[in-house]
């Protein structure tokens, strides 16, 4: 994985700028519990704070991280044995997002 930063071209938008700072800004304490809750069988719990990291991302335009907390909520979902390391993944994912406009 690269570890080049992510960017919403939101950013840009004024009217937008404070609300992409701060779901950036939550991002490591969000990714990171969803990962303490799938490593400590917290299943459901995981899967509703992914469902919001999900929506969240799309909306504030972090496609990456939207498309990677999808699949992360469809292992979940599945049992999948590659979901903490997909949940690993995410979490570097989320750590890459910036709110510097590109």
């Amino acid at each position: 994985m690269t570890d080049t930063q992510i960017f919403s071209k939101l950013a840009n938008d004024p009217d937008f700028r404070d609300l992409v700072i701060a779901f950036v800004a939550d991002l490591p304490i969000r990714s990171g519990k969803i990962l303490e809750l799938i490593r400590g069988g917290s299943i459901d719990d995981a899967a509703e704070l992914l469902h919001q990291l999900k929506g969240a991302a799309g909306i504030y335009g972090y496609q990456p991280i939207h498309l990677l907390a999808k699949e992360v909520e469809s292992l979940l979902k599945n049992g999948d044995p590659i979901l903490e390391e997909k949940a690993i993944e995410l979490e570097q994912l989320c750590l890459r997002a910036s709110a510097e406009p590109n």
